[in-house]
């Protein structure tokens, strides 16, 4: 069976997001900081946002959260990373 784009949002819980943070990490070509500092980032962000109940969880049976995560390869911004943006505010963070 293949799911539409909206039946996949909707079942990740991607459709109650208010929060959408992108974070800097596991890049090809690290310029902000070293590969594991950034995947160190990664790592706590994912375990900080479970703690709280933040994140959207909906795939693991849980309740959506409001705030959805993303890796990117790189931000454009190079220094003292890892870097993130939350949005939709916009919010750069390091």
């Amino acid at each position: 069976m293949t799911q539409t784009l909206n039946e996949r949002v909707h079942a990740l819980g991607l459709d109650h997001i208010q929060r959408h943070i992108f974070l800097c990490c596991d890049q090809s070509k690290p310029k902000c900081c070293d590969l594991a500092t950034g995947l160190a980032a990664w790592h706590y962000l994912k375990q900080r946002l479970d703690e709280l109940g933040l994140t959207t969880l909906a795939h693991k049976g849980h309740p959506p959260g409001p705030i959805y995560r993303s890796k990117a390869n790189c931000l454009r911004i190079c220094l003292q990373g890892p870097i993130a943006v939350v949005y939709p505010e916009g919010t750069w963070y390091h």
